[in-house]
Parts: C-alpha cells; sequence; structure tokens
C-alpha cells in the first residue's frame, strides 16, 4: 500500500512542477541545447536526392521540427538545370538530441529551355547530425516518381553548415 501511495504522489509532484516547467531555467537550457533552434539556416551541397544529380541547397527551420529546403543543381552530366524545394519533419526535433530521424516531401523541377516542368516527387526517410561546430550531415533513402527514370527507391546524402542567428547568440550566452 505505501510504494502505491508513493507512485501516485509522485505522479502528482510530477504533474504540478510540469505546470511551470517552461519557464523554469532548464526550459532556457534545453533551447541551448537543441542545434536546430541554435542554427537554424544552413547551406548544403546535395548529391542525388530529389535533383538526381548534384546540387547546392539552403535550408532554414521554421520551428526545430519542421525545415523548409530549396536549391538548384544539375539532374544529369550533362549538366541540365534542375530546382527542388520540399519540407522536412524530425520527428524528435523538440529535443536536445542532435541526432534526428526525419521524413518528408520534395518536388523538383527541370528547364527544359522553355519552362520549367515539374519531374519528381520524393519523400525520403533520413538522419540528420548538427555538430556542435555547425558542420552538419544527412543520409537518407527515398521512394521517388520521375519522369526520366523508373519510380524506385533512390537516396541521397548532403554536408554543410548551419549558422547561428544573432537573436540565438545572445540566448547562448
Amino acid at each position: 500500500m505505501r510504494s502505491a501511495q508513493f507512485i501516485v504522489t509522485t505522479f502528482l509532484l510530477l504533474a504540478i512542477s510540469s505546470q511551470s516547467f517552461a519557464d523554469t531555467p532548464f526550459e532556457t537550457e534545453k533551447i541551448k541545447l537543441n542545434r536546430r533552434s541554435t542554427r537554424p539556416f544552413g547551406f548544403n551541397l546535395y548529391a542525388f536526392g530529389p535533383i538526381g544529380g548534384i546540387g547546392a541547397t539552403a535550408d532554414i527551420f521554421i520551428s526545430p521540427k519542421f525545415a523548409f529546403e530549396a536549391g538548384a543543381g544539375y539532374r544529369d552530366w550533362d549538366l541540365n538545370h534542375a530546382f527542388t524545394a520540399g519540407i522536412r519533419y524530425h520527428f524528435f526535433g523538440k529535443t536536445f538530441l542532435n541526432f534526428t530521424p526525419y521524413t518528408g516531401v520534395y518536388v523538383a523541377f527541370h528547364y527544359n529551355g522553355n519552362d520549367l516542368q515539374n519531374n519528381s516527387v520524393y519523400i525520403p526517410l533520413g538522419l540528420h547530425k548538427i555538430k556542435k561546430n555547425g558542420f552538419c550531415w544527412s543520409a537518407e533513402i527515398a521512394w521517388q516518381r520521375n519522369t526520366f527514370f523508373s519510380n524506385d527507391l533512390t537516396g541521397g546524402f548532403r554536408i554543410g553548415y548551419r549558422f547561428k542567428t544573432k537573436k540565438e547568440e545572445k540566448l547562448i550566452n
């Protein structure tokens, strides 16, 4: 009976203390440790992925769980131009973990000489890592519907650097 009372009391105390959790110094520490909050903007070099070739992208975390990414590159070795845009959802984005799994949806376009044409829908499942110094990388596998080659599993890899914002620099210091 005493152990049941202890467990109930512990849960009640945790419930009461969690009501004011957002205003505690620990919550500020969590934000400092979350590199998606402290380094929201980044540039990447991308191999394969939604474009299919090589490219450069810029991405920004609009919240610790959601990132928007846009980029340009070449879809093949004939140097045909391609462009991509998409959004990623990081499953553990609001935690202090700096290694998170994600999924997303991307579209890719190519320039055919006259106008832009959609050529790909890309749905990745990947892992993203942000190091303390701002270096980041991610690897992914994806299902892709593409007009230039068979609809199948594919993947991509990106390496890049994430920048601190002035607002976040004040939070850290």
